[in-house]
């Protein structure tokens, strides 16, 4: 015997079965088999599928290095250097 499950009506979300939710006229008991039809597919009928899913081509990531950034130019306020070259020759 397969497993049952509850389907919401409005929004079409399963859970596991539950005697309080199978009492909700909101509600509806169905089984594995319509709760989850990848599970139970023939392997002709997923072939296309799978086909279909290695068949995309790998994107390249994303170029991360650090190599090529400049050094931030080192500032110094005007009026500190001023200040820090008194008294040099």
């Amino acid at each position: 015997m397969s497993k049952m499950y509850i389907r919401i009506k409005k929004d079409g979300f399963i859970y596991e079965y539950n005697e309080y939710l199978a009492k909700n006229p909101a509600c509806e008991v169905i089984s594995e088999e319509v709760a989850y039809p990848e599970r139970f597919m023939n392997i002709e009928q997923a072939a296309p599928y799978a086909k279909a899913k290695t068949s995309k081509t790998k994107k390249k990531g994303l170029d991360l290095s650090t190599a090529d950034i400049p050094e931030a130019p080192v500032y110094t306020a005007p009026e500190l250097a001023e200040e820090a070259a008194r008294g040099l020759p």
